[in-house]
């Protein structure tokens, strides 16, 4: 991947996309807890995808799509989709190379004749207040086996503050707040169950969850001091130690991902 160059011409939309990539993925030494976290993230997805086939991948609003292009450095084919056609020019600026197209498009109304191995949603759920729409859409782009994986904060982690899913009541109300482009735009997040729920009612099978991302790897609870001085598999090694336990594990955990076959 090529680490891009700023340029001064840029819209404000993408300055902060740029800010936000040197912070999580070229540059440790600016925020090191956001880089460490999110290389905690890329790799959870990255095992997801099995290193000796080539895939057809879907990546779902995939932003500056650095897991996108990490996926089709591995050899993967990928689709990688966002509603904003800026962040997929910031996005071919960094290509090097691999097997990846980009499309600029809604993805609860495009129409894709194509199906996929493996259809990523990350941070995109939680940004819908009608989230089955979303889900049986995506599964219909899965081939038969095909898996779909969503990632969405936690409701049940310790410092959330937003209701959850099924709290909101009646979604028409909230309806104005969707597809906000980033995390300050939250108003809810799911409970384990809710999600697992949603999946179930879409047909999907062999559905699973999972929890990431204790304070030591975020940062939160003022861990981020820590981030200068102790190197990302020390940091990985307690993150590891605490998500084995069953019962705190759900409430220290500030990201959910389930996922299912079709």
């Amino acid at each position: 991947m090529i680490k891009p160059e700023y340029d001064d011409n840029w819209p404000d939309d993408v300055k902060a996309l740029y800010k936000h990539d040197m912070e999580e993925f070229w540059d440790k030494t600016l925020v090191p807890n956001k880089w460490n976290q999110y290389k905690n993230l890329l790799d959870t997805y990255l095992r997801m995808a099995e290193p000796d086939k080539s895939l057809d991948i879907l990546d779902v609003g995939c932003a500056q799509a650095t897991l996108a292009l990490l996926l089709a450095e591995q050899g993967h084919n990928v689709l990688a989709i966002d509603l904003r056609q800026e962040s997929l020019d910031y996005a071919k600026s960094r290509y090097q190379s691999g097997n990846i197209r980009f499309l600029q498009h809604n993805v609860l109304e495009v129409e894709l004749t194509e199906k996929f191995d493996l259809i990523y949603a990350n941070q995109l759920i939680e940004h819908l207040v009608y989230p089955s729409t979303m889900i049986d859409r995506l599964k219909s782009m899965l081939k038969p086996g095909g898996k779909l994986v969503i990632a969405t904060p936690n409701h049940s982690y310790l410092i959330s503050g937003h209701p959850s899913f099924t709290e909101l009541g009646d979604p028409k109300q909230w309806e104005h707040m969707q597809f906000s482009a980033d995390g300050d735009g939250h108003f809810f997040a799911y409970k384990e169950q809710e999600l697992v729920a949603l999946f179930s009612r879409s047909g999907l099978n062999n559905i699973t969850s999972q929890v990431l991302e204790i304070p030591f790897l975020s940062g939160h609870l003022k861990v981020r001091y820590l981030h200068r001085f102790l190197p990302y598999a020390v940091l990985n090694f307690f993150d590891r130690l605490l998500l084995s336990t069953p019962f705190l594990r759900r409430y220290v955990s500030h990201q959910l991902i389930v996922s299912g076959i079709r």
